[in-house]
């Protein structure tokens, strides 16, 4: 495990945000060819290792999520868990990494497939020009000890857009600045985790005030995270104050100079509100959401107002209709929708390969047993594109990802690395 960790400490020394990966690319290609692999580096950024004599493709994205002080990156080591001082941490799926390149290390028989920005749309499985070898596929991107993921959600991105107008106000008043603060989380993984939406409670904030017209509006940080920042500036009339804050938001006089304000800003911050981000259906047999949407980012200033939602669903057709939905009913406010990021979802299958791997996790850890995520993996491409490959998804518990609350659990890492070492040995079987 202490190698593992010395590894993944040189990389969170490497800025990888998503989209902003080149650094630690060229890191992962000069590893691997001091260690005599066969390198090949896509146009998508992709990243193989070609071993000798090799049954089985490990795979991890090299990207992340970067929240609040990332990519400075502080680790912090408390009661057996690692996390970063002020942002994301980057175990997702940085972790992931650093068990392949330890394994390379060790001169493991297997390839090593580095996918680059899974977290903006899974860029670089999506546009992938490398051929995989070998017949199985193992992804070290999930997230709790003891689950053999064979399948996951699917998903999409709803980007909308609404041409606004500001009027002057007839009357005097204040402007205020008006902040909500929520802890954040994946937009998958923790969406049904009740956590609260800080656009959601800004704009529950201005609809009680009846009074309050918005000046700017703008809230969340990335597509595929739970929002834990929104701002807006407002303006209230004279005889009028924001009294009664909610837990989580926080108000800041400004001054008296009359700005200008949106026009029909009330009724998008009612539309905000009234939108049901979250757990849209339950799947009773995987016991997880069978279809989500979270409201990602609002931008609402210089003339446009601008919301991006992130849709998921276990089934391709619950997908495409959730996300039918969503366009129509902010097409019936005045909002024109476009969709990007497409990706499917992975449905659940028990291979002999996703066996072969429990059996030995069951060694390490009792009681291992099959499971399915609400979130995307790259597995749902590669099972589209490879209909032959047999996959399986594990990886150590991390909490909170895509949150300046993430942390990795120490010693589920070591566990990984034995199941991993175990399953690669035992393929000669299978």
């Amino acid at each position: 495990m202490q190698k593992v960790f010395e590894i993944f400490m040189q990389l969170t020394k490497i800025p990888h945000c998503s989209g902003r990966t080149g650094e630690l690319r060229s890191f992962l290609t000069d590893f691997a060819r001091k260690r005599g692999y066969r390198v090949e580096v896509d146009r998508a950024g992709n990243v193989m290792a070609y071993g000798a004599k090799s049954r089985v493709t490990l795979q991890a994205h090299y990207d992340m999520v970067c929240i609040g002080s990332a990519p400075e990156i502080e680790t912090v080591v408390e009661d057996g868990w690692m996390r970063a001082e002020r942002g994301s941490l980057g175990a997702d799926n940085g972790i992931g990494v650093a068990v392949m390149l330890h394994l390379m290390q060790k001169g493991v028989g297997a390839d090593f497939l580095f996918t680059n920005d899974e977290e903006i749309g899974l860029v670089g499985a999506e546009n992938l020009e490398i051929v995989l070898k070998t017949p199985y596929l193992l992804n070290l991107d999930s997230e709790e000890l003891g689950k053999v993921y064979i399948g996951c959600a699917g998903g999409e991105d709803i980007h909308l857009l609404k041409e606004i107008e500001s009027v002057e106000p007839t009357v005097l008043g204040r402007r205020y600045k008006i902040t909500a603060r929520a802890p954040g989380g994946h937009s998958g993984v923790n969406i049904a985790d009740a956590i609260p939406n800080a656009i959601t409670e800004l704009a529950a904030f201005v609809v009680r005030h009846e009074a309050m017209e918005i000046v700017t509006f703008e809230g969340g940080e990335r597509i595929n995270a739970i929002p834990r920042y929104a701002e807006a500036e407002v303006w209230l009339p004279e005889g009028h104050s924001p009294a009664g804050g909610r837990e989580g938001v926080f108000v800041e006089a400004l001054d008296r100079l009359e700005v200008p304000i949106v026009k029909g800003g009330r009724a998008a911050a009612k539309a905000l509100f009234g939108f049901a981000h979250g757990v849209r259906g339950w799947n009773r047999e995987l016991d997880l959401p069978q279809s989500s949407v979270n409201l990602a980012t609002v931008s609402l200033r210089d003339g446009q107002m601008r919301v991006a939602l992130s849709a998921r669903a276990m089934e391709n057709e619950d997908l495409a209709r959730l996300v039918a939905q969503s366009r129509s009913s902010w097409e019936a406010l005045g909002f024109a929708s476009t969709t990007e990021g497409r990706y499917p979802a992975w449905k659940p299958q028990v291979n002999d390969f996703a066996r072969t791997v429990r059996e030995r996790y069951e060694e390490v850890v009792p009681g291992a047993a099959f499971a399915a995520i609400h979130a995307g993996l790259e597995c749902a491409l590669f099972a589209q594109r490879f209909p032959d490959l047999q996959i399986a998804s594990i990886g150590p518990t991390i909490l909170d990802p895509h949150s300046d609350r993430e942390r990795v659990e120490m010693a589920s890492v070591e566990k990984i690395v034995t199941v991993v070492e175990r399953t690669i040995a035992d393929l000669s079987a299978i």
